[in-house]
């Protein structure tokens, strides 16, 4: 027993060490993206500076969610507050993770699952896996905090702890960035970063008409990737556990026709659970948007993600009255004075 104590006693002891050593290093050689459009450090690392309990909306998912959702002119419509913490292609079970942390510091009445990943091609984000980038993996790791939720993610996102390690302390994965250190990144503090715009990414209008597959009366099915499948009745699951009403959406994005059929599966099993669920590639007209109100195919710019926001906004406050609003607040008006500047920098 004395010997096994002793083993236990420097393992503890030598972990503690490490963990001194590489924190540090991790909070220098960390990738840090604070400025232009995806400045995904403050919207992610700074959602953890937010007023807790403040919001009572909570939308999740990949760049069609924060592309798409703009907390601002939901409020600045209905007095609503709202956060969108969504990343790069977000695989659900990443997201079930942000919802995992959400929760512990807002109480939200609402949770929006944009659902375009439901649909995702694979079980993991890593190199040599059919060319797909790890990028994918670090957009939605890098800037989550040390928890039990990070770790599971990680065990989530990788087969092999060589992968696993690496996101968890993602120096492992920068390393190279040494030859870009400088004073900022001994300075940085988490504790202080924000988000004015509360995790909407502002994509600049680029004029160019998109082309708007036809899908009406696609009927088919197809079926989700089994991953997939789990870690959607997953999301649903830890909403009810929660008491939380989740509404499942698929924002305005030019929805190819192959990829149709996946989404009525995603309603088929929405409706199975009795979560609702709306496609507002249907009202496309109805929003006002046209052709050239996207950034590339797939992604609304910031000009049709506004208008799309108030659309939604009328939407779901008529649905649910019952949501409170805050119309008050100082800070977000300053904020929404910010990002009517932004817009009109933008040609709204």
């Amino acid at each position: 027993m004395g010997d096994k104590r002793k083993f236990f006693v420097k393992t503890v002891t030598f972990l503690v060490l490490l963990g001194l050593i590489l924190f540090p290093v991790q909070k220098v050689m960390a990738r840090k993206s604070l400025s232009g459009a995806w400045d995904m450090t403050n919207k992610v690392a700074g959602f953890y500076n937010e007023e807790e309990n403040q919001f009572q909306v909570m939308f999740f998912g990949p760049s069609h969610a924060y592309a798409a959702f703009s907390p601002l002119a939901i409020w600045e419509e209905t007095g609503i507050k709202s956060y969108v913490f969504a990343t790069q292609q977000q695989p659900l079970w990443a997201t079930y993770t942000y919802m995992k942390e959400a929760l512990k510091r807002q109480s939200p009445a609402l949770i929006v699952l944009e659902c375009r990943m439901a649909w995702g091609e694979q079980e993991y984000y890593i190199e040599g896996n059919d060319g797909k980038d790890i990028g994918i993996t670090y957009s939605y790791m890098d800037d989550l905090p040390l928890s039990w939720n990070k770790v599971n993610l990680a065990m989530e996102s990788a087969p092999d702890w060589e992968n696993r390690f690496g996101m968890l302390f993602n120096f492992m994965m920068h390393h190279g960035r040494w030859k870009e250190v400088n004073r900022a990144d001994f300075t940085f503090r988490r504790d202080q970063v924000r988000d004015p715009y509360k995790g909407f990414v502002m994509l600049e209008p680029q004029g160019t008409p998109q082309l708007r597959p036809s899908v009406e009366g696609i009927e088919g099915r197809e079926p989700l990737l089994e991953k997939n499948r789990y870690w959607l009745e997953e999301i649903i699951k830890l909403c009810r556990e929660e008491g939380i009403e989740l509404w499942i959406v698929k924002s305005p994005s030019n929805l190819e026709v192959e990829e149709k059929p996946l989404l009525n599966t995603v309603e088929d099993i929405a409706a199975r659970y009795g979560v609702p669920f709306h496609d507002f590639n249907g009202d496309y007209w109805d929003i006002g948007l046209d052709e050239t109100m996207f950034y590339d195919a797939h992604h609304l710019d910031a000009l049709g993600a506004d208008k799309f926001s108030r659309y939604f906004a009328s939407v779901m406050a008529a649905a649910r009255p019952n949501l409170k609003t805050d119309s008050a607040d100082p800070v977000w008006a300053a904020d929404l004075e910010m990002y009517h500047e932004a817009l009109e920098a933008l040609g709204a």
